[in-house]
């Protein structure tokens, strides 16, 4: 029972998800509902039928191509679905039931909010801004979410951990724009780590920087060679990615390893 509720049922909840989050993924972009019509071939429009829809299995049984064969599919969507049932059972069995739910939640905003950065450059609004709320409402609803019992305070730290969060990005944006006489960085990141902050507190965004930054420029100069290109700044990449990519290492435990390496210097 406890490998049902802790493991299968997880993982069968996550991969349901990411098939509708590859929907959110292609549909947002293009200002359409995430609700409505149901799925369908690209090509044809003939909408697909349940057992195409099914998460991961369902790409391999049609390897890769939709029914009519007229379209190739992309290995996003199994991609998308393995990743989200995957980190739903480690988030899941890492946090007490309502805390995970909480982060769970998140964390599908964040795999929106990556793809959608990757393929246009932008993270929609509804993702950053709506964020930003909903951190500060369930940070009131849920106190454990700021490390308090008391639940005006929880609201109070999450404020600051969005004020700190956004205005800490926005400043750095600020001096790389300065320095490299180009804009350094998108609003949509600025706003999606004041979302970050309203989550999980002013400490995060500390670590989220950090890593994110440190994965940015390791991942930037690797495809920079790769593609024998000068380091003159020239190359356009996303940093919603990394952004997100830090804020779930954060969820599964990256407050302990901040707290552990700044005690360090503290003995």
């Amino acid at each position: 029972m406890d490998t049902i509720l802790n493991y299968i049922a997880p993982f069968l909840f996550g991969a349901c998800l990411g098939s509708f989050l590859n929907v959110c993924i292609y549909r947002m972009p293009l200002n359409r509902s995430v609700v409505a019509p149901r799925s369908r071939c690209a090509a044809c429009g003939i909408p697909l039928p349940w057992q195409h829809n099914l998460p991961i299995p369902a790409w391999f049984l049609l390897r890769g191509r939709c029914s009519c064969q007229l379209t190739k599919l992309s290995f996003r969507y199994p991609l998308v679905e393995a990743l989200t049932a995957l980190l739903t059972v480690w988030i899941w069995n890492s946090h007490s039931p309502a805390l995970a739910l909480v982060y769970i939640v998140f964390s599908y905003a964040l795999i929106v909010a990556t793809f959608i950065d990757i393929d246009h450059f932008i993270i929609p609004d509804e993702i950053s801004l709506g964020g930003c709320l909903a951190g500060l409402l369930a940070s009131f609803l849920l106190p454990e979410l700021q490390g308090t019992q008391f639940h005006f305070q929880a609201l109070l730290n999450s404020l600051l951990g969005l004020l700190f969060g956004g205005g800490l990005l926005l400043g750095i944006a600020v001096i790389g724009t300065f320095l490299l006489r180009k804009d350094a960085m998108g609003m949509g990141d600025v706003k999606l780590i004041a979302a970050m902050g309203a989550f999980f507190g002013w400490q995060a965004p500390l670590f989220i920087i950090a890593v994110s930054s440190v994965a940015g420029s390791v991942i930037g100069i690797g495809m920079m060679i790769q593609q024998q290109k000068r380091l003159g700044f020239g190359l356009k990449m996303p940093f919603g990615p990394f952004l997100a990519l830090a804020a779930i290492l954060w969820m599964l435990g990256g407050k302990l390893w901040m707290e552990n390496y700044l005690a360090i210097f503290q003995n």
